[in-house]
């Protein structure tokens, strides 16, 4: 009976080791040949619906989801005149965002709705200072999009930012006492999606992105 115990002790030591072993390896393997990066999301290029003149929307006929294209009419627009001008879509895409309705009124600016192109999309992922050097444009990539476990597309580093994410920010990462923290710098990278697969992928979802050294 101590005979088999410690053959099976043996065995399972044998298999952690193994095991360990074989983690070992994929992970240099990954570190070697990959960058990947969790921090990141769909994107697409976004124009918005403004109004163009204090008036009131006596008709607007935008909805989330709806595909519009350039120079589509939207709305109709009663300047204090009584004159009526027409809303047109600025750009084709799919609405993302609706912020008026009919009788509202509106001022010069005032956001009306919001039109991706999701017909070119692509990810943008934050990658750490300390490896950006390693990524250049035309580099392969695999992306995994949160909302589709198990599938991967492919796509292509087109574009490297010029700052860092923190760059945007109006406050700095030191304090009044004069003390410096030093944090680790986010430089955006812009992705190519060179096709979906049908799914239905929208910007601001999450994914994960593996870059090929």
């Amino acid at each position: 009976m101590r005979a088999r115990q410690m053959i099976l002790v043996n065995v399972v030591i044998f298999i952690v080791i193994v095991a360990a072993a074989i983690g070992g390896i994929w992970y240099f393997y990954n570190r070697q040949n990959y960058i990947t990066e969790n921090d990141a999301h769909i994107d697409a290029k976004m124009t918005y619906v403004v109004g163009l003149t204090p008036g009131k929307l006596v008709s607007w006929n935008l909805a989330q989801g709806q595909t519009v294209h350039a120079g589509d009419v939207i709305g109709r627009e009663q300047l204090p005149t009584g004159q009526t001008i027409d809303v047109t879509a600025p750009a084709s895409g799919e609405v993302l965002q609706n912020s008026a309705i009919t009788g509202e009124t509106v001022g010069q600016g005032t956001m009306l709705g919001a039109i991706a192109d999701v017909q070119n999309e692509y990810v943008t992922a934050y990658v750490t200072e300390t490896e950006v050097r390693h990524i250049k444009v035309g580099q392969a990539v695999d992306i995994y999009v949160d909302a589709y476990p198990g599938d991967s597309f492919s796509g292509t580093v087109m574009r490297i930012g010029n700052e860092s994410a923190a760059s945007k920010t109006v406050l700095p990462s030191g304090s009044a006492t004069g003390t410096f923290t030093k944090e680790v710098q986010r430089i955006p990278v812009e992705i190519s999606i060179t096709g979906t697969g049908g799914k239905y992928i929208v910007p601001q979802m999450n994914a994960t992105v593996r870059i090929h050294r």
